[in-house]
């Protein structure tokens, strides 16, 4: 018998699964990229999500934003003109997918996440720099940094 947050994190691996492979087939030339991309957000929220005890209500407003924000994402990769267009597009949306779920769990009342600074505040840290490469402020590997240290303060919860 699985838990209800083992069951959740199944359910997200089945739409980003899903995604993943809508995506990589109707954008044939972005492929690797994609996946790539996918991969670390599935990553990311298995951090972001891993002993989770968000509400259903919660839960189900986040899987529909989690939604919205793939479909967004795919017709973000239709615009992009080529490769390094659309690994910046892939960088943002999933960044911002990815940051969606600490979002959730930090904002939970009671939950570890949000009684520690540290993780709001990485949390901010890395929703700031998402935003400064979107407007090309910044680099892929600050961003990837500060998500990483974000990933890495889930030690603390």
């Amino acid at each position: 018998m699985t838990t209800q947050n083992e069951d959740r994190v199944s359910d997200l691996h089945h739409r980003l699964s899903g995604a993943e492979d809508a995506a990589a087939e109707r954008h044939a030339g972005y492929a690797e990229a994609i996946r790539g991309s996918f991969d670390r957000l599935r990553a990311g929220l298995e951090h972001a999500h891993a002993g989770s005890r968000a509400g259903d209500q919660e839960w189900a407003a986040y899987v529909a934003g989690l939604d919205r924000g793939l479909d967004e994402l795919d017709r973000e990769l239709a615009h992009a003109a080529d490769l390094p267009a659309a690994e910046g597009r892939l960088l943002v949306h999933t960044s911002k997918l990815e940051l969606s779920g600490w979002r959730l769990r930090v904002s939970l009342p009671g939950s570890a996440a949000s009684d520690r600074t540290g993780v709001r505040d990485r949390l901010a840290a890395a929703e700031t720099e998402v935003d400064r490469y979107a407007a090309g402020a910044s680099s892929p590997e600050n961003v990837h940094r500060t998500i990483e240290d974000l990933r890495d303060a889930r030690a603390d919860l």
